[in-house]
């Protein structure tokens, strides 16, 4: 028989009310539909009403199966000698025959005591070596019954399905009830086997990366650490950037960037900070090293488990976004020290809690505190009133009785991250190393900050007072520059409506001038066709060569000096063929001919510039 453990680990999950061999948070919890069907006349005792599931922090290997029962057990109900019997069916291959069972035949406890059942392979009727502990919890009314086994040990398989059975009297076939009305298939997170019912094993403690390097404090002495801060929003906003949550699994948990120098091969890998938390926070998650972290500003980022120990339940955490951080090393702290407590408790980010140190253990490098923690306070920081962490909340007690201890708080402090999670050799203890600033110091930069806020102050009003006088200058110069440059403005406007009008009257007379030159050449060349006619079709062709007239009664400035250009070569070009033309023409004409004439047999040869034959004869 085992009697509970009073230690409470901080993860939070579900915490359901069903406590297995040691009191602790779950990281899988799942239940069956209701059973939806009873047998008439059935007894009340034996009646079940479902089956819940779950896996606790304290030992991720072991399993816990819950029948459910409508009422609450008898601790001798079934073993009164009439065959009574109550067990669960489990059906690894999931064909819907089940291949083992699970029961038990002893006296219960009823005070969460566990007595040994038994595992049953049903195909062969041998009983199994593997440990059965069946427990319930009477004395709280509670209305089930727990069967606790190892997952490796009995080879269970991630996927399976479960039927819980009980019956009133054996063989009576009358007084019996299955639940749920089919099998309740479950699938859990990750498997504890790694073939032929081996135990996955992971390293109790580890590191996959060169540890981070411890940086000299920069903390501060307190002239007394039992008060309070004097501004305890302002260290809390200060401190809040560095804190996250950290999600793994099912369950979650909190932790506190430390102010620490990532080691060459971290930042070759892209990693810039390095994140503190409990062992048993991660612990789901060193299969596959990789966590999610909630920062201070809802944003969420991946997280790498680079280094874990598990007797000092600490573990270390890489990032690649560049977080704020805590400083942790400096003055030893003692019993009556100021405490606070940041952290994500039952999911619920940002929450602070206050309290006092109330034991320490030097040698051990843990402590205790009153200041309220609760699951997913778990690897949060816990500081004193400088703001200094010096340790991480871990877990609370139990009474003899399981119920919490409220202001009994347990801490893993600093000094045991030191050669685990970050090498020391810079400040080889973190309780130990002097302060590197006094409160008398702090006072006076307060006193130099509120001094130098003054002079900023005076300065930021002897600016502005400059700022708006140059401004005023500024606007006036500004007016007379733009009074002077509408004045030009509108000068230059009026100089040149004043040369566009020149230029449109330059334009008219240019365009009549042209037209009249064109209708001029026309007309020279008409006469020209009846003073030639020898060349006339010379003249014609140039009337096809003739540019057109200009519109001069809708001229347009920009455009007219090309168009007038480009009329006037055609023109010219007209104007010269026409000179030429009429040279060749009055060559022609002034040119002697001679031609032959004809009068019976009597020829004459008559040469002139326009040669006739004599009267009588003809043109031969």
């Amino acid at each position: 028989m085992k009697r509970i453990i009073l230690t409470f680990s901080l993860v939070a999950s579900v915490l359901i009310g069903l406590a297995p061999s040691s009191v602790a948070a779950a990281t899988f919890n799942v239940a069956s539909e209701a059973d939806g069907y009873n047998m008439p006349g059935l007894n009340s005792g034996f009646d079940i009403t479902h089956i819940s599931v779950a896996i606790f922090d304290n030992d991720p290997d072991l399993v816990s199966f819950y029948i459910h029962f409508k009422n609450v057990p008898r601790i001798n109900q079934f073993n009164d000698g009439q065959g009574s019997w109550t067990g669960l069916l489990l059906d690894f291959d999931l064909d819907g025959k089940e291949e083992i069972e699970l029961s038990f035949e002893a006296t219960l406890k009823s005070d969460l005591n566990s007595i040994s059942g038994t595992a049953v392979d049903i195909a062969t009727s041998k009983f199994l070596s593997c440990d059965v502990d069946v427990f319930t919890n009477i004395d709280e009314d509670k209305t089930w019954i727990g069967f606790e086994v190892s997952r490796s040990c009995l080879g269970i398989p991630r996927v399976l399905k479960v039927k819980a059975y009980a019956d009133y009297i054996a063989g009576d076939k009358l007084n019996y009830d299955f639940a749920p009305d089919d099998q309740f298939q479950i699938t859990f997170n990750s498997s504890a086997n790694s073939g032929g019912g081996t135990k996955v094993t992971i390293p109790k403690s580890g590191s996959t990366y060169a540890l981070p390097a411890a940086l000299l404090n920069t903390s501060t002495e307190a002239v007394n650490f039992t008060q309070p801060p004097n501004d305890l929003t302002r260290l809390t906003d200060n401190l809040m950037p560095a804190i996250v949550t950290v999600n793994c699994a099912d369950g979650s948990g909190s932790g506190w960037s430390a102010r620490a120098e990532l080691s060459a091969e971290l930042k070759s890998d892209g990693y810039r900070s390095f994140v503190v938390t409990n062992h048993h926070v991660i612990a789901d998650c060193l299969d596959s090293k990789k966590v999610s972290l909630v920062l201070s500003d809802k944003s969420v980022i991946e997280g790498t488990i680079i280094s874990w120990n598990e007797s000092n339940d600490i573990a270390g955490i890489a990032t690649k976004r560049l977080l704020p951080t805590a400083e942790w090393i400096g003055t030893a702290p003692k019993q009556g020290w100021w405490v606070g407590v940041l952290g994500s408790p039952l999911g619920q980010a940002g929450i602070l809690t206050t309290g006092i140190i109330s034991s320490i253990d030097i040698p051990a490098g843990t402590f205790t505190l009153t200041a309220p923690i609760n699951p997913g306070n778990s690897g949060g920081p816990i500081f004193d009133a400088t703001g200094r962490v010096l340790g991480l909340a871990t877990s609370k007690n139990l009474t003899s009785e399981g119920q919490l201890a409220e202001g009994f708080g347990n801490a893993k402090g600093v000094p045991l991250l030191c050669g685990a999670l970050i090498s020391c050799s810079v400040e080889p203890n973190p309780w130990g190393a002097k302060s590197k600033f006094s409160e008398a110091d702090i006072l006076a930069k307060a006193l130099a900050d509120k001094t130098a806020a003054d002079l900023k102050a005076k300065q930021e009003a002897d600016a502005k007072a400059l700022a708006d006088k140059t401004a005023a200058d500024l606007k006036a110069k500004q007016d007379a520059d733009a009074k002077a440059l509408a004045d030009k403005t509108a000068a230059d406007l009026k100089a040149k409506q004043e040369a566009d009008a020149k230029l449109s009257v330059d334009a008219q007379t240019k365009c009549l001038n042209y037209n009249g030159d064109l209708k001029s050449l026309k007309f020279k060349i008409s006469i020209a066709m009846t003073d030639y006619p020898l060349s006339k079709s010379k003249f014609q062709s140039l009337i096809s060569l003739f540019p057109a007239e200009i519109d001069c009664n809708s001229i347009y400035l920009s455009t007219f000096d090309a168009r007038y250009n480009g009329e006037l070569r055609l023109f010219q070009n007209v104007a010269n063929s026409y000179d030429q033309a009429l040279k060749s023409a009055k060559e022609l004409a002034s040119k002697k001919k001679t031609i032959t004439c004809v009068k019976g047999k009597l020829q004459k040869k008559v040469t002139a510039v326009n040669p006739k034959c004599p009267t009588g004869y003809k043109k031969k």
